[in-house]
């Protein structure tokens, strides 16, 4: 029993691992499959990468014992960390920084004051830093750029950064709902304003029924960190707004939240990839490259190449994009098709004529 496939790289050689598995769970003798093309011109897609996918998992590509679907690759320490939180990663992906410097630019905003010569704006720094380690998220810029860009709502990236920060601190930190004290006021909408406009509002009191939610010791502490980031911004022109922009949005579904409200929990897939985050960020060493990988194992249960084949059966794909984020939803589409398909190419080897 032979099949012959083309396509393009990960569907082809996810299909041909998934019925060579299954033939020899079945423990079916004789089952031969080949890729028309040539190994040499396998697409790489290279990591570092760190996202959910059942299928991948099982065909040992990223695996780590224990962590069942969560899929790691290494890469080049220069490059960011590319994450996916959706199932199969069939989701939006976004890049996390590894080199200190964040990428998004409110990260920016706050690895630049981190580093400012002039101490206040230092003590600023620290005082942000301070209040997420109080909840338990190291102000490290990775985890920023998840706090700050994840593609999820305000309080699941919230919620994702205090389970990747709990991760990787291994502490659980105060309940985020501390901030909040008692108050009858009608709960108000969140903000959607830059970093200048809040300003002006705080300057105008106009904060105040977001403000007035809080305890008195973080108001009093908020207070005084406006105060002095709107005198850093007179001497800056604004530079580092984009941070109290972030914040601001974040903090405001924060404060529209019952005094006892929950935030929303992280799906799985969500759950898995920020507890693996701290492993994904240090991830420098072995196959980098997805499409290596599958290869090895597609070679390894006695998959072989040819030139051509009489009668292939086509699984399609696009071409390979040239960028690694569009690489990356290109291979977790193809390894999708493949899977999906997989049932009718098992039913096409064991009986052709059907």
């Amino acid at each position: 029993m032979e099949l012959e496939l083309k396509g393009n790289s990960p569907a082809a050689l996810v299909a041909g691992i998934l019925l060579l598995s299954r033939a020899r769970s079945f423990g079916i003798p004789g089952v031969r499959v080949s890729i028309v093309g040539d190994r040499e011109t396998i697409t790489p897609v290279l990591g570092p990468a760190i996202f959910h996918s059942n299928v991948l998992a099982s065909c040992g590509v990223g695996r780590e014992d224990g962590q069942g679907p969560l899929v790691i690759l290494p890469g080049p320490a220069n490059l960011p960390l590319l994450a996916c939180l959706s199932r199969e990663g069939l989701g939006p992906w976004f890049e996390l920084d590894t080199q200190g410097q964040g990428l998004h630019p409110a990260t920016q905003a706050f690895v630049r004051l981190a580093r400012d010569s002039r101490p206040a704006a230092r003590a600023h720094s620290k005082q942000l830093r301070v209040a997420l380690a109080a909840l338990g998220i190291p102000a490290e810029p990775a985890l920023l750029d998840l706090l700050f860009d994840a593609p999820a709502p305000n309080l699941t990236r919230l919620a994702i950064t205090l389970r990747a920060g709990r991760a990787i601190t291994g502490q659980v930190g105060d309940p985020w709902h501390r901030v909040l004290g008692a108050s009858e006021q009608r709960l108000p909408d969140p903000l959607e304003v830059d970093g200048e406009e809040l300003l002006e509002r705080f300057a105008a009191g106009r904060l105040e029924p977001w403000l007035g939610r809080l305890s008195q010791q973080h108001r009093d502490a908020v207070d005084e960190w406006m105060m002095g980031i709107a005198a850093l911004s007179d001497q800056d022109e604004g530079r580092d707004l984009a941070l109290l922009a972030a914040l601001g949005q974040l903090m405001s579904h924060v404060l529209v939240l019952p005094k006892n409200g929950m935030l929303p929990p992280p799906s799985g897939a969500e759950d898995l990839v920020a507890t693996g985050l701290v492993r994904a960020l240090g991830a420098t060493r072995g196959q980098p490259d997805a499409n290596q990988s599958l290869l090895q194992v597609f070679q390894f249960l006695g998959g072989t190449f040819v030139d051509s084949a009489a009668h292939p059966v086509d699984v399609g794909g696009l071409p390979a994009p040239e960028d690694r984020l569009g690489r990356w939803k290109w291979f977790v589409a193809g390894v999708s098709r493949a899977s999906e398909l997989s049932d009718d190419l098992w039913r096409s080897l064991m009986d052709p004529a059907s």
